[in-house]
């Protein structure tokens, strides 16, 4: 259950930068360190923080600002970059046992 995020991907070296279908936050933005940093909140954007960071150790920090999400790496990550889009574009799936 839930609808998959759509988004638009630009890549920068260490950086990459998603354009997505949705606002994750409010317009001022928060920039998340690591895991613990992120796990202080339980607000959308740092949900999403918690999972990228528990996905990927090479992860330096992650900005989340509405609609846009900056992940900047200790390196560059390559070709990496779709296996980042999946973990996004899948946040908001949630599937419940069928039994009940």
């Amino acid at each position: 259950m839930g609808q998959k995020i759509e988004l638009k991907t630009t890549k920068f070296n260490k950086n990459i930068i998603f354009d997505l279908n949705r606002s994750l936050s409010g317009q001022d933005g928060e920039t998340y360190h690591n895991i613990a940093h992120a796990s202080l909140s339980n607000e959308v954007s740092a949900q999403l923080a918690l999972k990228l960071f528990r996905f990927s150790n090479e992860i330096e920090n992650i900005f989340i600002q509405s609609n846009v999400v900056t992940i900047n790496f200790y390196s560059n990550i390559g070709t990496a970059v779709s296996e980042y889009e999946k973990q996004i574009e899948d946040f908001f799936l949630f599937y419940k046992d069928e039994e009940e």
